[in-house]
């Protein structure tokens, strides 16, 4: 291999790491791996629609020891990523020179949007992912606004976290292993993690059944 292309290679490489990495996607538990499920919604004023991407970035604490993942997200269908433990926040994604992009960019029926990173995401709340277990983190859903005459529609880009947002893609990955639809991919990697999947729904309907039915007067 000549310097230039060694050198070339390691700029690819590092703009990579830079970026982050895309964990493995329905892969089989690894000794003390973990994952999270996460979904994927776009919505225009006429209705939902599957042909829609959206990106986040989602990284852990310790500097520049830090993971750091790109999750890369299709319209319309739930993602089991496998991870290494840790304590992990939403971040936006980063330029090949490891700097944080302000502006989140969705595509939606091959239409580019773009919107400052939304705020709501930054605020929320860390992700304690522990080995071997796997975390739902809802649905992560961008939604067209209709626009008045002369202006330019604007997207708005929210994670439904709520109990039964995070509970529906665990019951979906649960489906996926009976779901003859499915590629084998998948039926076998909901397979795999059948035992995880049903301690993560039976903790979800624990936490639905603690919440308070009305809430409490000002």
């Amino acid at each position: 291999m000549t310097m230039r292309r060694a050198f070339l290679v390691f700029a690819v490489l590092a703009s990579a790491a830079c970026r982050g990495t895309v964990p493995e996607r329905n892969a089989p538990p690894e000794q003390a791996i973990s994952a999270i499920l996460v979904g994927c919604k776009t919505i225009l004023p006429s209705g939902e629609t599957r042909n829609g991407r959206i990106t986040v970035n989602f990284e852990s604490e310790g500097g520049r020891q830090a993971e750091v993942y790109r999750l890369p997200l299709t319209s319309g269908e739930n993602y089991l990523y496998l991870i290494e433990p840790g304590i992990y926040r939403i971040a936006p994604t980063r330029s090949m020179f490891g700097f944080y992009k302000p502006v989140m960019t969705v595509v939606i029926e091959g239409r580019s949007y773009m919107l400052p990173f939304p705020r709501d995401l930054l605020r929320q709340h860390a992700y304690e992912i522990k080995p071997g277990k796997i975390t739902s983190m809802g649905t992560l859903e961008a939604k067209v606004m209709p626009a008045l005459p002369g202006q330019k529609p604007t997207v708005r880009v929210r994670l439904d976290d709520s109990p039964q947002a995070r509970r529906n893609v665990v019951q979906s990955a649960i489906r996926d292993m009976m779901d003859p639809r499915k590629s084998l991919e998948v039926r076998e990697s909901a397979l795999a993690w059948s035992r995880a999947l049903q301690i993560s729904l039976m903790d979800l309907l624990a936490e639905e059944e603690q919440r308070p039915l009305y809430k409490p007067a000002q």
